[in-house]
This record gives C-alpha cells, structure tokens and sequence, in this order.
C-alpha cells in the first residue's frame, strides 16, 4: 500500500469496504457504495459551505439544486474512483476555512483536510490551494490574522502528511527510512508532489479546449447555465451590499483561479495534461455561484415564487437531458455476464446440431474490455453478431481521461461496441 505515491489515501480509506468484504464474503457493490456516499456527502457539503458563507435560505438550495444537477458529478459517482472522495475532503477544507472568526486550531484543521484531499487524490491539489487561500483572504483587512492563519495552515497540511507517513509505517510495519528515502537516496516523499503533475498522456497543448469541451459535452444546458451565472454575476456585483458581493466574488474567483491554473499548467508550462477528472473540480464552485446569481435575481422579482419553480424545473430538465446517456451505458462486466447467460442458452438450445462439442470455440467477444491506446482493427472472420451494445469509451466524456486527439479519432472512427459474435464454418 505504501509503495507509491498514487491515492495512498484512498488506500487507507478503502480499507474499511475492504474489511467488510473479506469478513462477509460481500461483493463488489459494498465499496461502490461505500464511494458513492462521499458523492452524495459533497452535495450536502455545498448547502453547508453556502450557508456558512452568509447564504440566505434561497442561495443555499439553489447552490446544492445545481451541485445535484452536475451530470459529472453524477456519473463519476458510480465509479470506485478517489476523485469524489478527494472533493469531500477539499470542500471539507473550504467549510472549516470559511468558519467566521476562526482560530488557529481552526487553519490547521482547514490544512489537514487539505491534506486528507492531496493524498487521496494528488491532481486536486489546485481545489485544496484555492480552499486555504479563500480561508487566508476571509480574515482581510486584518492582515496579521491573515498571516496566522497561513502558518497554522501550513502546519496543519505539512504535520498531517508527515503523521500519515509515521501510521503507514507502524501500522504496516514499514521501514520509515525506506518509505521517506528510495534505493538511491532521494526524498520519496517528494514523489508525492511529482506525482500531482505526473497526468502527461494526451496533449499538453489541448488544454484549453478539452477543459471546455469536457464541460459542455458532459453537462450541456448545465453548463450553459454556469457561463450565464458567471456572466450575470458580474452585473449583480456592482448592485449588492459588500457582504453578499464579497461571497460572490469569492466564488467567481475560484472558478477563475481553478481555470487559470489548470490551463496555464497544461498548454504554457506543460506540466500536466487536462483530464475530465481535473476539469470537473470547477463544478463545485459554479454551483455556488449559481446559487449566488439565482437567489440576487429572485430577491428583486415581484411575485418571483412562480418564476423561480419554473427555473428549478428548468434545471431539473437540464440535469435529466445531460444524465440520459449514463443511464443508459453499460459496462464490459454486465455485457460479458449477460452474454455468458446468452451463449448457456445458446448452447443448449443448438446441442443436437454440434455432437461434437464445437460450439464453445466459435463464440467470441469482440471490444468486451478497456481500449487502450487506441481500438483494434483487426479484421473478423465471417460470423453471425448475436448480442451487441454500445461501448462506454462511445459516450465523449470518458474520451477525456488520457487519449489525445489522435486516439480520439482513431476510436470514434472506429465500431467499437461490444458483441458477442458466433464465428461461421
């Protein structure tokens, strides 16, 4: 578990589902669900950061409205993946940051949830940098608590990894010297950092594009409703009290903040290359600013109840037009079980026609797994197709997880959906 600076929080997680399983013979679904809970956790998050922030009881609901209706966060939600779990400890982070009046003990807690969130997953180290800067900026004007809350931060964030570290080690009986230094002698915990930069599959210089590309063709109209929010905004800032601008502006500027470094990363300092999982951490912060732009919209309507369900319906449909597709996918696993059942019956229903037996070779499963780099084209012999349905890379979003243009072209250009097919004598 500690022999790599991939996820070791998430290892250390998901030991919990792990002891479940061995100690109950469950299946698979028991850490599916155990994820799926920190999924469900960050939308509760939104409503709790919202109303710390000084959110009233119509910015609130529409901020957490909007986090539910994130197709990205929805379909992620499915997958035994660190991202969602990270997001939880990064928003943790910014709800501990934003505590009004809040005290060193509170900055280093912020600092150690920052780093629960880095080590669970290292590409969101820009969530949790923005989280602790909010948390540094809410003390302004008072520039020495500003100051204090940086250092007690820092501590929290650099004592908690080091704490982490010294767990593995006992609890695994580990050699500290050899998890903190490598067989050459170098840091290994600086692997750590490497590491949040190591995502270079696919193209640097694409990352401008595939950050929006990724949103628009995930979210859709959702996301239309972000850009009209991000706009509107700064319309509403010149109009509202200091306080609520202040909260608007803080939003609008993470997601500024979180764009700005993601593609200055990828396409002028080619550090890393813009994932769909690295895009999606704006998500978060445009529902809050939704939230922010419905409730100053909604306040100054007269008999604004009418106008705001016909809104709320609106995104509800948004959400419902951009989930459609994952609700319909299926995955290599579910084929390959429901088409083992098919050739059972298949078999039994054909036995008197193959005395020999032959039938089992002629069935064969064609794009029944993960396409890596790129799908293969090698001819099939002439067969009968008996069972065949579309392959998830199919859906364009999860195109966006390593492959760059050409491989892109490649497997959309490219009949890949899974089948079942029966070879002819």
């Amino acid at each position: 578990m500690a022999g790599g600076a991939d996820h070791l929080g998430f290892k250390v997680i998901m030991l919990a589902p792990a002891w479940v399983q061995r100690h109950t013979g469950a299946s698979y679904l028991v850490p599916a669900f155990f994820v799926s809970l920190f999924s469900v956790a960050n939308i509760f998050l939104i409503w709790r950061i919202a109303r710390r922030a000084g959110a009233d009881e119509r910015e609130a609901p529409w901020a957490t409205a909007a986090m539910a209706a994130s197709n990205s966060m929805f379909y992620w939600a499915r997958h035994v993946m660190p991202f969602d779990v990270a997001m939880f400890w990064a928003l943790a982070c910014l709800y501990v940051g934003l505590k009004p009046a809040a005290r060193w003990w509170d900055s280093v807690l912020a600092g150690a949830l920052g780093c629960a969130a880095f080590v669970t997953y290292n590409g969101y180290w820009a969530m949790v940098a923005c989280a602790l800067t909010a948390h540094v900026l809410s003390a302004w004007p008072a520039w020495k608590s500003g100051c204090v809350r940086a250092v007690a931060g820092l501590v929290g964030l650099v004592g908690s990894f080091a704490l982490l570290l010294g767990f593995v080690c006992v609890g695994l009986d580990v050699d500290l010297l050899g998890l903190v230094a490598d067989e050459n002698g170098g840091a290994k915990a600086a692997t750590y950092l490497s590491f949040s930069g190591s995502i270079t599959q696919g193209d640097f210089h694409e990352g401008a594009q595939v950050f929006f590309d990724y949103l628009w063709r995930t979210e859709r109209a959702t996301s239309l409703v972000w850009a009209v929010a991000l706009v509107a905004s700064g319309w509403w800032f010149a109009r509202c009290d200091p306080t609520t601008r202040r909260r608007g502006i803080l939003w609008a500027g993470c997601i500024v903040a979180l764009m700005t470094i993601l593609i200055v990363g990828s396409n002028v300092l080619e550090k890393f290359v813009i994932y769909g999982r690295l895009a999606r951490q704006v998500v978060p912060f445009c529902s809050l600013l939704v939230g922010w732009t419905a409730a100053r919209i909604f306040a100054r309507e007269r008999q604004a109840v009418w106008k705001e369900r016909l809104a709320l319906m609106g995104l509800a449909g948004c959400a419902a037009g951009s989930m459609a597709a994952p609700l319909q996918q299926e995955f290599p696993r579910s084929f390959h079980l429901r088409a083992s059942h098919f050739v059972t019956s298949y078999r039994n229903l054909h036995a008197p026609a193959d005395p020999m037996g032959t039938m089992p070779e002629k069935f064969r499963f064609l794009y029944n797994d993960f396409i890596w780099p790129e799908a293969d084209r090698t001819p099939q012999p002439q067969h009968i197709e008996l069972m065949a349905e579309a392959h998830p890379l199919q859906w364009r979003p999860y195109l966006y997880e390593g492959f760059n243009a050409a491989q892109r072209a490649q497997i959309e250009a490219t009949d890949i959906r899974m089948r079942l097919i029966l070879l002819k004598d």
